[in-house]
């Protein structure tokens, strides 16, 4: 709804049709304590439609009001049928089939520290021989948390310069069949 409260008039005309909101609820079959919060601002927003539009007039507020909350009711539903509401969830500890039971922590590779340490030592050292030596020197700010600004700072340069070198060490990354830093 918009931030604009009711005037006087509005929120007495809502007052005396308050009961249009649990006529709804029942008519629907809505539990009152869910639903109420939904339906609510689509009978506010016809509270302040019907006054302010004279040519709604000609209807009953109930129908306008009906209309709205109906369209609210619809707007949360859809929000909630969204496929991001509708994800699976998996328990580490769900046994899965692979020839035998194991629960799926056991399965799944867990981070180890060490070999990741090991791959970025031997990207680097395959890329210190692509690279000229500022960019390299970059690189190894960058792997180590320095931001863009510490890095053009220390190198006495611009940020938009490291962006360019960090972009040209990105494409040769890319050639030598390295996805990321």
């Amino acid at each position: 709804m918009n931030d604009i409260p009711l005037t006087k008039e509005q929120r007495d005309f809502a007052a005396e049709r308050h009961n249009l909101i649990y006529a709804f609820l029942n008519e629907k079959g809505l539990p009152e304590d869910e639903y109420y919060d939904i339906v609510v601002f689509g009978f506010l927003r016809a509270v302040k439609e019907y006054l302010d539009k004279p040519h709604l007039q000609k209807y009953s507020f109930s129908t306008i009001g009906w209309k709205k909350m109906s369209s609210c009711l619809f707007d949360y539903y859809k929000s909630q049928n969204r496929q991001k509401r509708k994800g699976h969830t998996i328990s580490l500890d769900a046994i899965i089939w692979r020839g035998e039971h194991l629960p799926l922590s056991e399965v799944l590779p867990a981070p180890d520290r060490l070999m990741a340490d090991l791959e970025a030592q031997l990207m680097l050292h395959d890329l210190a021989a692509k690279v000229t030596r500022q960019q390299m020197d970059v690189v190894r700010q960058c792997h180590e948390g320095y931001c863009l600004r510490e890095i053009a700072k220390s190198q006495r340069t611009t940020i938009k310069h490291i962006q360019e070198l960090l972009q040209d060490v990105g494409a040769v990354l890319l050639a030598m069949g390295y996805s990321q830093l």
